[in-house]
């Protein structure tokens, strides 16, 4: 159960960076004017509005990937971490190919780090 408390850094990886992402991309916008408390809204409409589906296929993914491949032996946890990773980021890389959305790329980075960052979590507790 501890382990798959460590999804936080996950999630306030990928919601941090994509939010950042969107808020930039909307201050940066040559057609529109908004102002930083505008963006600001928008960036968490965007990330949180437009993003639900995708938020409760992340965090069900997760859990059930760590139920899957790391609570039972934590053996290789950087290949297990890394083979998770690129399990729940195939859709976004390929619609990132697909219609160039950028914000994907964004996620799929920060997720990327995220994990990283969990092995360390998880190497440092003890379970």
């Amino acid at each position: 159960m501890k382990i798959i408390l460590t999804n936080w850094i996950n999630l306030l990886g990928v919601f941090g960076s994509v939010f950042l992402f969107a808020v930039v991309l909307t201050l940066t916008h040559a057609n529109l004017s908004y102002n930083i408390f505008q963006a600001i809204v928008v960036g968490v409409f965007s990330v949180i509005g437009y993003g639900l589906m995708f938020w409760a296929f992340f965090i069900v993914a997760l859990v059930v990937l760590d139920l899957i491949l790391i609570i039972p032996n934590r053996n290789n946890l950087k290949l297990k971490l890394i083979a998770e990773w690129l399990i729940i980021s195939s859709p976004f890389i390929y619609w990132t190919i697909e219609y160039g959305e950028w914000i994907f790329a964004v996620g799929i980075v920060s997720f990327f780090i995220a994990q990283l960052l969990r092995e360390k979590r998880i190497l440092k507790k003890k379970f």
